[in-house]
């Protein structure tokens, strides 16, 4: 059962609201709906970056092992240096894995869709759109994410929409 309303702030999360961006000032006054909201999409944003720069361990894991195939272990992305992002079968593995990540290790979106983006001819990078709906009270909101892939650094950049 839904708890806020639509005018009530967004809670951001336990270490979100511990950590300080500005230390010397005394007194923090309450954030409205709008500015908390805009931090919570501001952090999944962040930690997504976090996650997608992440890189997994190239040990397979048994098919029987259910609790390691769901820990962190597995955090993270597969190498993109192997790849031939040019590839369809690349792309969609790519694409795949990056939906699951996303879906496993950022529990405040739901129904999430990872979208390659077409290439323009001359770029050098891999556009990506991350979709889904954050979950916050009363209802979740749906939220879009921009991602590019720089393929020679490997290196994730995601900009909120």
């Amino acid at each position: 059962m839904p708890t806020g309303t639509r005018e009530s702030p967004v809670s951001l999360s336990v270490l979100d609201r511990l950590i300080d961006l500005e230390p010397e000032r005394k007194l923090e006054l309450p954030l409205s709906r709008a500015q908390s909201l805009r931090e919570l999409k501001a952090a999944v944003r962040r930690d997504l970056e976090w996650l997608l720069n992440s890189r997994r361990t190239i040990v397979p894991v048994s098919e029987g092992l259910k609790e390691v195939q769901r820990s962190l272990f597995i955090y993270g992305l597969p190498d993109v240096s192997s790849l031939y992002l040019h590839s369809s079968d690349d792309q969609e593995a790519l694409t795949r894995s990056m939906r699951q990540a996303v879906s496993l290790f950022e529990p405040r979106l739901t129904n999430v869709k990872v979208v390659l983006e077409p290439a323009k001819d001359d770029s050098r990078v891999i556009r990506f759109g991350i979709e889904g709906l954050l979950r916050i009270d009363p209802a979740p909101e749906p939220v879009f994410f921009d991602t590019v892939l720089e393929p020679i650094s490997g290196q994730y950049q995601i900009r909120s929409s």
